[in-house]
């Protein structure tokens, strides 16, 4: 079997189609009014904005533009439950997500409530979920170990999770305990937990709140903000202009950028600059524990997307998330670095889990696809069920449909625990609700549970209905995209002029950041003469020499293929079409010009 996997697994992936991203006329021309860069202008020209959008105010992205937080629905009973709870001395638990965005929502509520609200340290307890043995979310495990929890909290504040834990909430009020929820995740069809003492969430039907694409680390901020403002206004704190809660926003930055929330926010941009900023000038021990294995001086959106936002996840795949919130607590940047590189030893073992697995996926996904599959569900019963979601992305990048992929649960085989990633044109947590209605039974049954947003959705079912839900998402995903033709894509900005493949254009498009989902890094296109290839790092990763118009280029294409047993997808002297990036990289005081191979495309 694992032969057969291996061999289907290796076979070459069809070439990605090509898209061009439609330019909106009147966006460019009010982006060169403003006096950017015709490049610049044209991608913004391709990005959903509309053509009434301030750009200037929206590329700037300032703290002032935030949308006020007394628009979130129940914020002010929950904030001045929490003051009050501060002012008691009480003990307060804090419940929240074991990935990024959840554990930078439990640093930021801990710096605020112990920092600067005073509240002592051995008031506030944190129970965090382990991904392997608890499940999503406010488990019953999780609820159990707060239950039993001696001193008992007398308050619980969620972050990044609760909005589909009306069960375990029912229960910890019945023993007392008071729950807040703060989260992002879409609701259940029956709206907030009732059972909860507020419920802060901007997808609530009934909020006033204007961006529902804000990360679970902001709604945990933005909480925080009006704590403030209770805990001033009852004389707890002194009053003043400045609002030290700003100086967590590095935090915020890390908990959005991690997450893949809409980069088009502006409430997503403007926190995401400040943060960044905050990193680049007021570091942390965490961050600078962490800056020699990133191999940079200079912190960016990428730099947590791709380094410090995978080495926090890795920690809560394979382990017991608490390290990783050991990490961003730490105050000594020796230790700091010392349980960075415990979190990259844990990335690169996750990272071999992950070529294991993707090969499996990779085989049960081709045949799907065979079928006439527009929504793929795969089982891997050899699988590791904290690299699920990974696994998921990989498939949907190679075959350009909403995937699951599900693994079995560590202490209970009766059940499997999943994970989705999504297409644009495809809501993964409405196709799930669209799954729930249809057929009750898959998320009712003891231990089943569902959840998630837009892009990116958990899921854990018993193992016996897999074939149920395999067949129901497929049809989920049909009910959205109906008889379209799914298939892998690549977007693009469109081609440069050679002179245009620059250094002085890496310097242009920094007006852009950051990006991120929904507000998409620049990305082009051209036809370029391959003069070399060679494998670099781990064997998946590939250096090209590269020819346009008489000139030639650097480029680097990483996971270029799936292992190190898969054919090449390029060679010398082939004429090859590219999605690329650019980017500038500094070598022994040089700086040099990369093309980052996105894809080869039709």
């Amino acid at each position: 079997m694992k032969e057969t996997t291996a061999m289907m697994g290796n076979t070459t992936p069809p070439l990605p189609r090509l898209v061009r991203r439609a330019r909106n006329a009147m966006v460019y021309a009010n982006a060169l009014a403003i006096g950017v860069p015709d490049v610049v202008a044209r991608v913004l020209a391709g990005r959903d904005l509309s053509p009434d959008t301030d750009l200037k105010t929206f590329l700037e992205a300032k703290l002032s533009s935030l949308d006020p937080p007394d628009q979130l629905a129940d914020i002010e009973p929950a904030a001045r439950r929490i003051a009050r709870a501060i002012m008691g001395g009480e003990t307060i638990g804090l419940n929240t997500d074991f990935d990024c965005d959840g554990s930078l929502s439990n640093i930021t509520l801990w710096r605020a409530m112990v920092e600067i609200f005073g509240h002592p340290r051995e008031k506030l307890m944190s129970f965090v979920g382990h991904r392997l043995e608890d499940g999503y979310g406010l488990s019953a495990r999780v609820a159990d170990r707060i239950v039993a929890a001696r001193p008992r909290p007398t308050l619980l504040i969620t972050a990044d999770q609760g909005s589909s834990d009306e069960v375990q909430i029912a229960r910890l009020r019945a023993a007392g305990i008071p729950t807040i929820v703060s989260d992002h995740h879409s609701l259940p069809i029956t709206g907030p937990p009732a059972s909860a003492y507020a419920c802060i969430n901007p997808q609530r039907a009934d909020c006033a709140y204007p961006d529902d694409a804000i990360a679970g680390g902001m709604v945990a901020w933005l909480l925080m903000c009006v704590v403030r403002r209770e805990l001033i206004a009852d004389g707890w704190l002194a009053a003043s202009p400045a609002n030290p809660l700003v100086d967590l926003l590095d935090g915020v930055a890390v908990a959005t950028t991690s997450d893949c929330v809409h980069m088009a926010s502006l409430n997503n941009r403007a926190v995401v600059r400040a943060g960044l900023n905050l990193m680049n000038t007021k570091t942390r021990a965490c961050w600078a524990g962490m800056k020699p294995l990133l191999k940079t001086e200079v912190f960016r959106a990428e730099t947590i997307a791709f380094g410090i936002a995978p080495r926090i996840h890795a920690r809560s795949r394979l382990a017991d998330s608490m390290l990783g919130l050991e990490f961003l607590l730490a105050d000594d940047v020796r230790e700091a670095a010392r349980l960075a590189q415990v979190l990259d030893e844990d990335n690169q073992a996750r990272k071999l889990i992950e070529r294991e697995m993707l090969e499996m996926a990779i085989a049960e996904a081709e045949s799907r696809v065979a079928c006439g599959r527009s929504g793929l569900s795969l089982l891997l019963a050899d699988g590791h069920a904290g690299v699920v979601g990974l696994s998921s992305s990989r498939i949907v990048e190679r075959f350009g449909r909403p995937t699951f992929v599900f693994a079995p649960v560590a202490n209970d085989d009766t059940l499997i625990t999943g994970s989705g990633r999504s297409i644009d044109e495809v809501h993964l947590r409405n196709a799930l609700q669209w799954m729930a209605d249809k057929r009750p039974t898959l998320f009712t049954s003891a231990g089943a549970r569902m959840g998630g947003h837009r892009a990116a959705c958990g899921a854990r079912i018993l193992r016996r209905d897999f074939a149920e839900f395999e067949e129901a998402f497929d049809l989920a995903v049909r009910a959205q995209v109906g008889d379209a033709v799914l298939g892998p894509c690549r977007w693009s900005d469109g081609e440069l002029r050679p002179h245009e493949i620059s250094l002085e254009t890496v310097a242009q498009l920094e007006l852009l950041e950051p990006t991120g989902r929904g507000f998409e890094p620049a990305r082009f296109d051209g036809e370029f003469l391959v003069d070399d290839v060679r494998a670099v790092g781990d064997g998946t990763h590939l250096k090209l020499g590269l020819r346009l118009a008489g000139r030639r280029y650097s480029g680097i294409w990483f996971k270029a293929r799936a292992s190190t047993d898969a054919p090449i997808p390029v060679g010398p002297g082939e004429t090859a079409h590219f999605v690329f990036g650019l980017q500038a990289n500094e070598f022994r005081g040089e700086r040099r010009l990369d093309l980052v191979i996105e894809a080869r495309v039709n």
